[in-house]
């Protein structure tokens, strides 16, 4: 496969339960579980994902499909509580997916650093300036 569906390919070959750390300044302190699951044959990949604090509880849900657009290009379609529904999110570059729709401009950066792992982040912007990163979990494969 390309490098552009690298991340396709290493997630579908390491599915699993994964848990981990969080923070960022608009997110806080948090710690973050990820499900990973392949479907369509290792076509597409599954992402089940929350955000929990000891003085809040479930902060964070959101469930994504990543998958090879038709346009050659791989998207992440993430459905959360702050999302107007389903939006799409294409890949730019390997591991960064940008969206423009909506209020916010937003980019998930997704990679795996190393086997066993992923690095989950979410950035935007409230003005016109350029995203930033806000909240980003690290996780490590428990199941």
């Amino acid at each position: 496969m390309p490098a552009e569906t690298d991340v396709l390919r290493r997630l579908t070959a390491a599915t699993g339960v994964y848990r981990g750390r969080g923070d960022g300044p608009e997110s806080g302190p948090f710690v973050a579980r990820m499900v990973v699951s392949a479907a369509l044959d290792g076509r597409a990949a599954i992402l089940d994902y929350e955000a929990t604090t000891d003085s809040d509880g479930l902060r964070h849900v959101e469930h994504s499909v990543l998958v090879l657009g038709g346009g050659g290009r791989l998207e992440l379609h993430v459905a959360s509580l702050e999302l107007p529904g389903m939006v799409c999110f294409t890949q730019r570059s390997p591991g960064h997916f940008t969206a423009y729709e909506g209020p916010l401009v937003a980019r998930i950066v997704l990679s795996t650093p190393r086997p066993g792992a992923i690095s989950y982040a979410w950035w935007w912007s409230r003005d016109e300036r350029e995203p930033r990163e806000q909240s980003r979990a690290d996780l490590f494969r428990t199941g």
